[in-house]
């Protein structure tokens, strides 16, 4: 047969698992690692035993393949709902499933529909994205979290340190649980597990979110998760992944509650500065100003985030897309947008698909990172003579708000 032939028949076999809905559930606990008592569960999808599809990776490869994504990641949620309810799960625990960003804002197919609205009612879920997802297409991903949001206890960000351009969208997305990837919690005290470690804290610290090692294998990755303050702890130290019967569930479970502070969705990035002091001027003071935050105030050793709003493409010359394209080839989430921005300015800086026009006549230059948070907003004022009202913040919850609010018009990677 050939290779060919084997790639249909492989095709046909999933849609075909797809199709009858033969995707089935294991869950690995989550424990406080405090008290040792378990806290919830994660659920993992599996396809039918004996046959190629029986690991996640492999079916979410073939979803991808055949353009089902979206039907298989609310199959697979469907699946560990069904599980969770008939096993049954206590209602005070966590039920953590996965989700595809491009899933998220999508409506659940008709026969799925009921398990999971049961579950989503009996249950504290919470969803998870992968940090490698984060930064491929934050409009879909944004989008799809706030319509999700509503319906579940919290959102995780899985495999925190997995790769590094994903770590600047962290500050974002609001998440309820930082899951530290399992090269973190297993390497110990390294320059690089040092340098997630204070991403994570400082993210904690600002929103209240719970940071859950992952990969615990061993007493001694154990003993380093709980040193360095993570709340909960996953891997086979606790337990492998299996069903969800009655008699797999550990006898000291704990109620455990996640939340975290909301991000607001604005309408524009000026709104940013409600109730801040705003100035007034025109470019002469406004592009130097611009300059200052996107070009100088980036760490080059650093996860970050750099977007650029403006109201004519006159004000992003070549230099200025030159040194946008530098900043993107360093790792850097780069973004450019405006009325008349129909093309990246440079490789690796995204633009947005269509324009809004509710951002006609606003300027907007941000940069965020671990260590940097600041911002340049105005607005055109009418009737002035190209004057603009401004200001310029570093008030980091601001700065993440205007930065979210232009994430959500980028188009994909």
């Amino acid at each position: 047969m050939s290779a060919g032939s084997v790639a249909d028949v492989a095709e046909r076999e999933f849609k075909e698992i797809l199709r009858d809905r033969r995707l089935f559930s294991v869950f690995q606990p989550i424990v406080h690692l405090a008290t040792g008592a378990t806290a919830g569960y994660e659920a993992l999808v599996r396809g039918p035993r004996g046959s190629r599809f029986t690991d996640a990776t492999t079916l979410l490869a073939y979803a991808y393949r055949t353009g089902s994504v979206v039907e298989f990641d609310w199959a697979a949620r469907a699946s560990a709902c069904r599980a969770a309810l008939a096993a049954p799960l206590r209602d005070d625990q966590l039920l953590f499933l996965n989700a595809e960003p491009l899933a998220m804002g999508s409506e659940c197919p008709a026969d799925l529909w009921p398990d999971v609205e049961r579950a989503f009612a009996a249950f504290q879920v919470v969803l998870e994205v992968t940090e490698r997802s984060l930064a491929r297409d934050p409009r879909s991903l944004l989008d799809g979290i706030a319509r999700q949001r509503p319906t579940v206890a919290g959102l995780a960000v899985d495999d925190l340190g997995a790769t590094t351009p994903a770590l600047s969208m962290l500050p974002v997305l609001a998440s309820d649980v930082i899951k530290l990837d399992l090269t973190i919690t297993q390497a110990g005290p390294s320059p690089e597990a040092t340098k997630i470690l204070d991403i994570a804290y400082e993210e904690a610290e600002r929103t209240g979110a719970v940071i859950l090692a992952e990969g615990i294998e061993n007493p001694t990755h154990a003993a380093f998760a709980e040193s360095v303050g993570a709340a909960l702890g996953q891997g086979w130290h606790y337990g492998e992944p299996d069903e969800l019967r009655p008699a797999m569930r550990r006898s000291d479970p704990i109620a455990f509650h996640v939340g975290s502070a909301a991000v607001p969705d604005l309408p524009t990035p000026f709104d940013a500065l409600e109730g801040w002091s705003i100035g007034r001027a025109n470019d002469q003071l406004l592009v130097p100003l611009a300059h200052q935050v996107v070009y100088r105030e980036v760490p080059l050793s650093e996860p970050g985030l750099v977007l650029v709003l403006v109201p004519e493409a006159r004000w992003l010359p070549a230099a200025d897309r030159e040194e946008l394209g530098a900043i993107a080839q360093r790792g850097v989430v780069a973004g450019a947008l405006g009325s008349d921005l129909t093309a990246p300015p440079a490789v690796g800086v995204r633009t947005a698909p269509t324009h809004d026009p509710r951002l006609d006549g606003q300027w907007a230059a941000l940069a965020l990172s671990p260590s940097t948070a600041t911002a340049m907003l105005a607005r055109a004022r009418p009737g002035t003579g190209g004057l603009y009202d401004f200001g310029v913040t570093h008030d980091r919850g601001r700065v993440v708000a205007a930065a979210r609010c232009l994430l959500r018009r980028l188009g994909p990677e």
